[in-house]
């Protein structure tokens, strides 16, 4: 799967996580920037989960704390 097709599905999540079509890049921070809650979190985590075929395991929020690092830790986990 492309990078392009990673961001994209992860668009939707976003959207459906927060109830709109958000505007982000990769550099964009999920709680600062596009004001996920500790709940959003949790809903964006399950979702990826669920969307990808893959497990975050040993993870905390700091180490996802963008869209970007979502994107890399999908990619890294996909191979």
């Amino acid at each position: 799967m492309s990078r392009t097709e990673i961001i994209s599905r992860l668009q939707d999540i976003l959207q459906d996580t927060l109830g709109a079509n958000p505007s982000f890049t990769e550099d964009s921070r999920l709680m600062e920037d596009l004001g996920f809650s500790s709940v959003d979190m949790l809903y964006l985590v399950i979702a990826t989960e669920e969307s990808f075929g893959i497990r975050f395991e040993n993870i905390g929020v700091r180490d996802v704390a963008t869209v970007g690092a979502v994107a890399d830790y999908i990619e890294a986990h996909l191979r």
